[in-house]
């Protein structure tokens, strides 16, 4: 790479609501590995920022920008100006958690706005103690189809952790979320 060429630049909304759980640490070997193949990386970890959730007020078609005041714009900036997304979450009632469904949520001005997200490639991670990772998965896929406005490839972590560290100790673990960042990255050199 010359040094007037731009690196690439990847993204990871966490929504675990632990900084040293599962789905935190399968993230941190997916940016480990793509930040070992040259590539930018960066975690939201979203307990660390504030993120209200839609109140609903319906004015998100009329309005410049959304009228609560919180980190949303920030975390937005971010994500919709990197190459590549990943969205993560630990299973909770076989769904995403309640943090990264705030976030899901407050897309939606974006949506009405027709401002959608355009990475050259989408990663979703989902980690669970037992269940829920294929309805987990499936509701990040809808929200990928509606913030999306073309065909955009998709690529899927799920992995199973017991306790708290668990994914750490698991090589299975640890080698699918280099499997995942290698399809990442081969997506960013392609384009596609």
């Amino acid at each position: 790479m010359t040094t007037d060429q731009k690196r690439s630049r990847v993204v990871a909304v966490v929504g675990s609501p632990r900084p040293d759980g599962n789905t935190v640490t399968v993230v941190k070997a997916v940016l480990q590995e793509l930040e070992d193949r040259r590539i930018d990386t960066e975690l939201l970890f979203l307990p660390d920022y504030r993120v209200s959730p839609c109140e609903g007020h319906d004015t998100c078609g009329s309005l410049a920008r959304c009228p609560l005041e919180d980190d949303m714009p920030l975390l937005l900036e971010k994500v919709y100006g990197a190459d590549g997304v990943v969205l993560a979450s630990p299973v909770y009632y076989e769904n995403v958690t309640a943090q990264l469904k705030a976030f899901m949520d407050r897309t939606v001005w974006q949506y009405n706005h027709e401002r959608l997200l355009e990475p050259q490639v989408i990663g979703l991670v989902a980690v669970s103690y037992e269940t829920g990772l294929d309805d987990t998965i499936a509701a990040l896929r809808r929200f990928i189809g509606l913030s999306t406005q073309r065909e955009i490839p998709v690529e899927v972590l799920t992995g199973l952790a017991y306790e708290l560290g668990d994914a750490a100790g698991n090589a299975d673990l640890m080698a699918s979320a280099r499997g995942l960042a290698a399809r990442l990255a081969a997506h960013l050199s392609t384009g596609d």
